[in-house]
């Protein structure tokens, strides 16, 4: 119980009244949509062959996005079928690492959320972990941009590659009942919308974390220059004993 309450005795929100505070909990929040609709997101691709009565060829995909690994047998019109095509590529890799980004930021959202919380005071007595958090600060705010782009990319190759006519399935030589114009016909081409505003939470993240380093750099001792250094114990006993001078 000494532990709880000691732990909880330097508990104040006044933090979360600074620009440091309130922006890490918006941080927080915008990390877990950028990766939430990404992970969540899932779609397919239907068409349909006009030479024969076979059922609808449906391809679904969602996250990872290994798209190379989405296959329907061949040929579609025979019943038997001796072969399979795959869709030509995927975004599995940068997928993977827009999801650890916003995995990444999320923990530390929460880690800075305590130490602000909790042991403001030592935070802002300690120089050293002032510089950490700006520093952390910019790698997080290069991730989000970096991996914001790779992803960007990488719902543009879904968009192409699960659409037949510009994926390359309609002229493919292993698909031949599809070969002839307007032979097969494109039912439904997917919902991208989650992609999209998980491409949006990205930027929006990447903006927020850019903004926000002003508001560290203040605190920073980079900024208030030496002068600004917190008075040690030797200080105090100066002040307060003038025989010790």
């Amino acid at each position: 119980m000494d532990t709880v309450s000691q732990f909880t005795s330097g508990f104040t929100i006044e933090p979360l009244k600074e620009p440091r505070g309130f922006i890490k909990v918006l941080q927080f929040i915008l990390s877990i949509f950028a990766f939430a609709t990404t992970a969540g997101h899932d779609s397919s691709t239907t068409f349909t062959v006009k030479a024969c009565q076979a059922n609808p060829v449906t391809i679904s995909y969602g996250y990872p996005y290994d798209l190379e690994s989405e296959c329907f047998k061949t040929p579609i019109c025979n019943v038997t079928k001796t072969g399979e095509f795959c869709l030509l590529a995927g975004s599995q890799s940068s997928a993977q690492f827009y999801v650890f980004v916003g995995v990444i930021v999320f923990l530390y959202c929460l880690a800075a959320l305590v130490v602000y919380l909790f042991f403001d005071d030592f935070y802002r007595q300690n120089s050293r972990i002032v510089l950490a958090d700006f520093i952390a600060s910019v790698v997080i705010a290069l991730l989000w941009i970096i991996g914001s782009s790779a992803w960007a990319a990488g719902v543009s190759d879904i968009k192409m590659y699960t659409d037949p006519d510009d994926g390359d399935i309609f002229n493919n030589d292993k698909v031949p009942e599809c070969k002839v114009k307007d032979s097969c016909t494109t039912n439904n081409l997917g919902n991208f919308a989650g992609l999209n505003v998980s491409l949006i939470f990205g930027f929006l993240n990447f903006a927020v974390w850019v903004g926000n380093l002003w508001f560290l750099y203040k605190e920073t001792p980079w900024f208030q220059g030496p002068e600004a250094k917190p008075p040690t114990q030797s200080d105090s006993v100066s002040e307060t004993d003038p025989q010790k001078i």
